[in-house]
């Protein structure tokens, strides 16, 4: 074959290699120095049992499609451990208790890291709204009359963290620190020692507008000694979770913690990271019609396919939500975009076959998620 040929060829393969790679990195990599980046696979979960010190540090891969609005919970500790509010100054690596609001901090951290969820900010209308309605164990609403907060919040699902086991120190001897210890290789006023630290947390992702309960994820994991040189890079950018972080990250159960929490947000990537953007309708006019999807959900130009919703069904033995008559009105084209919400048009209907609560969805069809080969033992 002609030698310019096969260079042709052998450029057009490298291209196209190079643009599938850049149209699909890998959802995740661990970050560790000995190792350097590794895609993680589809069974991290199992990897984090046995190798936690491997997912403490974790790079997200680039991805630029839409983002789910996600509302996060307060952390629920249901460990038997207590627990405090870390209000600022260093953090104490011998304290035992668990920082709860520091770890709230880190899960919104991480999902906002991942690139496929939008964080909504809660606020204390939200927690009006939660103490108006019976969320219990089952991650599930009671009482069918309670504002739903997926409509107030513009949020598809909701997360909560729920603290399982946290045990700092289950075995070995702690050693405080003033200075260098030659033998243990640890710096500063650090208690560490040859101890384990466990972490078990259940990632809850709850359906906003109906309040069942659509996934729930139990992640474990332990560490037995200090990564000292991991040093929490990568989290937080200042502010109250910098200043946690430089002390937390230097604790095999910050560490644990940590590990625990990226895969946690690995798995709810899994379930809804590239599952359609659904919005509702918020109000309509004769012309056009706001939609609470915004900045990261959304662009100009964008087609949205428009639901009316119908009576809705209402389980009369558990009061939970059974759904509703759904019925495909028309498209909507977007025409401008706002922080938390969006105009829009109608293509080829009347705007007055909408009305307030009606469902729309996103009609682009969302990027695979890619994962690395499963690692050998």
């Amino acid at each position: 074959m002609n030698r310019k040929i096969v260079f042709l060829l052998l450029v057009t393969l490298s291209l196209t290699s190079t643009f599938t790679l850049a149209e699909t990195d890998y959802v995740a990599y661990s970050e560790t120095k000995k190792e350097g980046e590794q895609p993680l696979p589809s069974n991290a979960r199992e990897i984090v049992k046995k190798n936690a010190k491997k997912l403490v540090g974790v790079r997200w891969g680039d991805y630029s499609g839409r983002k789910i609005r996600v509302g996060v919970l307060d952390a629920d500790n249901q460990s038997g451990t207590a627990s405090f509010r870390w209000n600022g100054g260093d953090f104490s690596a011998g304290n035992e208790q668990i920082p709860v609001n520091g770890i709230d901090a880190l899960l919104s951290d991480v999902m906002a890291k991942s690139n496929r969820f939008t964080v909504l900010t809660r606020t204390g209308e939200l927690d009006n709204i939660l103490d108006e309605q019976d969320l219990g164990d089952s991650g599930r609403v009671a009482k069918p009359s309670a504002a739903k907060i997926g409509k107030v919040l513009g949020a598809q699902y909701l997360v909560q963290l729920v603290i399982n086991s946290y045990q700092p120190n289950v075995g070995g001897k702690k050693v405080g620190l003033g200075g260098f210890s030659r033998k243990l290789r640890a710096v500063g006023g650090a208690k560490v020692g040859k101890n384990k630290s466990y972490v078990q947390m259940t990632f809850k992702l709850i359906d906003a507008e109906t309040s069942e309960l659509v996934a729930s994820e139990v992640i474990e994991a332990n560490i037995s000694d200090m990564s000292l040189g991991f040093g929490g890079g990568g989290w937080g950018g200042g502010g109250m979770l910098g200043g946690f972080m430089s002390g937390y990250s230097k604790t095999p159960i910050g560490q644990a913690t940590m590990a625990a929490i990226n895969i946690g947000v690995l798995e709810l990537v899994k379930q809804v990271g590239n599952l359609p953007i659904v919005g509702s309708v918020v109000k309509v006019d004769s012309d056009k019609a706001i939609v609470n999807l915004g900045e990261g959900s959304v662009v100009a130009g964008d087609l949205l396919k428009a639901v009316s919703m119908g009576e809705e069904f209402i389980d009369p033995d558990t009061g939970l939500s059974l759904g509703a008559e759904e019925e495909e009105v028309g498209a909507l084209k977007v025409t401008s975009v706002k922080e938390k919400y969006c105009y829009v048009e109608a293509v080829g209907f009347e705007l007055a076959n909408l009305t307030r609560g009606d469902k729309v969805l996103t009609n682009s069809e969302p990027e695979p998620l890619r994962f690395g080969p499963d690692w050998e033992k």
